[in-house]
């Protein structure tokens, strides 16, 4: 029986959770790397490699690096973002980089609490701040804010009512109050 997995070594990423947990990125970019060499045309591996050079602070390299995946795949959204985090790195934005496609990017300003409460008008029920947040990260190559961010956000506008606990993302719901 022949499926997607037999050739993926489930093991591998032990490596990598481990150099990451050390902060090791000299040698998490050498294993990715060796990764990216035997396997030229898997856009994972590749990305992998990418995101190594970011973690050792190593921006213009993985820029350069990672566009040539982005000529070949300019909707693929980990490479999106992370060009956009090495720019962020070497103190550039999306502007001073040549796309082939301008990738969608979204701040944390009225723009974004249009988009949520247009999302949250077709809802009933409240629903997990987690799945809103989820939504604009499948619409948007990139956001500019993590999950507290937008949430510190949205819970300073009194059209939003949040429930549950909220120590944990996880366990929050977000309802549109109606008016």
């Amino acid at each position: 029986m022949n499926n997607e997995f037999d050739n993926f070594n489930i093991e591998e990423w032990e490596g990598d959770s481990l150099l990451i947990e050390d902060e090791d990125w000299p040698g998490l970019v050498k294993l990715r790397k060796q990764r990216a060499e035997k396997r030229p045309s898997d856009f994972f591996s590749q990305w992998s490699y990418g995101e190594a050079l970011i973690f050792n602070k190593e921006f213009k390299q993985a820029i350069e690096f990672l566009a040539t995946i982005h000529k070949k795949d300019p909707y693929y959204p980990d490479v999106n973002r992370s060009i956009l985090e090495a720019l962020d790195g070497l103190g550039k934005t999306e502007n001073d980089f040549e796309w082939v496609e301008m990738p969608v990017i979204l701040e944390l300003n009225d723009k974004t609490k249009k988009l949520c409460k247009d999302f949250l008008k077709k809802k009933r029920k409240p629903i997990s701040f987690l799945s809103l947040y989820e939504y604009l990260m499948i619409e948007f190559d990139y956001m500019k804010f993590q999950e507290e961010e937008l949430f510190k956000y949205l819970k300073s506008d009194n059209s939003f009512e949040f429930s549950g606990n909220e120590e944990y993302l996880g366990d929050i719901d977000i309802k549109l109050l109606r008016k």
